[in-house]
């Protein structure tokens, strides 16, 4: 298990962190006046190669730990490399996926209603909503451009948005495409954005990579068993390798420290914040106070996301001082923000359809399920809703010169 390990992890350090690893070596021996200049290679990057090389190493865990070994080297090919998902997700696991590939069922209508509006969904949440929030990020977040304070927050909050659609537009078309031949994916996303705590974010976003890091990585390393220290430092740990994952940065290294560092100062700070409430008799149940800690949550999330979108940590360290400083609160208010790439009617449309994923996902977060209300309806209806869906991506999506659609996030991962 140990080699296979190793040699299914050896390509993705080499093809993805080789690079970092040297410059960082040679940025640290060249304080001590050592300068080396070793061989530039420019390795092209294989297509989905961190998805399915955490997928093959979860398999060969599970097998280990006792799962059945597949036996068809085609099945176990097609579970690596199955194609919705190899670019981006979700990571499958071999209990569930591989289950469905031994016993494969023709698809049926149902199938095909629910994969199309699901792919629907993932396309107006990548072209109408992603793509349109990207340019006004793309054009605050070059430093170049001048903009600071307010414009910055502003940026961060729709890139907080922008990588949301993006993400789990991405993997909402990928679970369309896998229902559409019969299969179903974990589904990734649960309205993260309505979580009351950093630690319930991290359980509704991006689920199927933040529960492999917690079965591959938090818990073999002793995850909370062996006393509070050291889950601690578990958890920075696992949140550090998942910042690393996501790119060969120290930015992003800093973001998974961030996001560690906000589970355990959490934990610290819980009995304190249960003797506040207890002394000031609040009631916890209310909306009031739900909604309040939706929001510190968000504002937290929204922090981090400054360290995951800035080119380097050092941006990163300049936009954070600019928005702590930020002394231009009037660009809110006399038109500046339509100056940023986004004029004024397609940045309210844009607003509109955060409206429209804010309500989409509190009916999400509710446990309605708005694509069972559409199957409950009579064939024209699911049919003018499918036409519908698609009228609106054709002419609400960004296209055209000036507004060339954003690769996919994640896929650069």
């Amino acid at each position: 298990m140990a080699a296979g390990v190793v040699l299914a992890l050896a390509p993705l350090v080499g093809f993805k962190y080789l690079a970092f690893l040297v410059d960082s070596a040679l940025a640290a021996v060249a304080r001590f006046g050592v300068v080396f200049a070793p061989p530039v290679f420019d390795w092209l990057l294989p297509l989905g190669i961190s998805f399915y090389t955490l997928q093959a190493v979860g398999y060969m865990v599970d097998v280990y730990r006792g799962e059945p070994p597949e036996k068809s080297p085609l099945r176990m090919a097609l579970f690596v490399a199955f194609f919705p998902q190899i670019v981006s997700g979700p990571i499958g696991r071999s209990k569930s996926l591989l289950a469905q590939f031994r016993l494969p069922q023709k698809p049926r209508f149902d199938d095909l209603r629910e994969g199309a509006l699901l792919m629907i969904w993932g396309y107006f949440l990548k072209v109408v909503i992603a793509d349109r929030a990207a340019i006004f990020v793309d054009t605050v977040y070059c430093l170049d451009n001048g903009f600071e304070g307010w414009y910055l927050i502003v940026a961060t909050v729709l890139f907080g948005v922008q990588l949301y659609c993006d993400f789990s537009g991405c993997t909402t078309v990928a679970l369309g495409a896998a229902r559409l031949l019969g299969v179903e994916l974990i589904d990734n996303f649960i309205a993260p954005y309505l979580s009351r705590s950093t630690a319930e974010f991290w359980r509704r976003w991006h689920i199927s990579l933040s529960t492999w890091f917690r079965d591959y990585l938090y818990i073999p390393l002793g995850g909370n068993r062996k006393g509070k220290l050291r889950k601690y430092g578990n958890v920075l740990i696992t949140f550090a390798v998942s910042g690393l994952w996501h790119g060969a940065q120290w930015s992003f290294f800093a973001w998974g420290l961030l996001n560690g560092l906000y589970q355990v100062v959490g934990d610290l700070l819980r009995p304190l914040r249960r003797g506040l409430l207890r002394a000031a008799a609040l009631d916890t149940d209310t909306l009031g106070h739900k909604l309040t800690q939706v929001l510190l949550t968000w504002v937290c999330i929204n922090f981090s996301w400054v360290f995951f979108r800035a080119d380097r940590f050092a941006d990163a360290l300049v936009i954070v001082q600019s928005i702590f400083t930020a002394a231009n609160i009037q660009v809110l208010f006399d038109g500046s923000l339509y100056t940023c790439g986004v004029d004024a009617t397609n940045f309210r449309l844009l607003l509109v359809y955060i409206a429209v994923l804010c309500g989409a996902d509190l009916c999400k977060y509710k446990g309605i399920s708005l694509r069972g209300v559409i199957a409950r309806q009579n064939w024209l209806c699911q049919v003018l809703v499918v036409a519908g869906g698609v009228l609106a991506i054709l002419l609400l999506g960004v296209y055209g010169p000036g507004f060339e659609a954003s690769n996919f996030i994640y896929s650069q991962f």
